[in-house]
């Protein structure tokens, strides 16, 4: 019986879009700097590097702060 708020999935996917925008563009660059010339391994790195960002860090502080506002 726990009333936990389930947060919108449209909210959840415009805060995704907006994170990622700074992360797909100065990521990948960065790495090709230090890691290799070969750009699948480039790409396999810095994918490795944006998706655990988005799904453990950005998008749960965004909606603790979030939620946080709209109470």
């Amino acid at each position: 019986m726990n009333n936990v708020k389930k947060p919108n999935q449209h909210i959840i996917a415009l805060i995704s879009f907006l994170a990622l925008i700074p992360l797909v563009y100065f990521i990948p660059d960065f790495i090709g700097r230090y890691v290799t010339d070969n750009k699948l391994l480039n790409v396999i790195v810095a994918v490795g590097i944006i998706v655990p960002l988005i799904s453990y860090v950005v998008v749960p502080l965004s909606l603790k702060l979030l939620d946080k506002k709209l109470d």
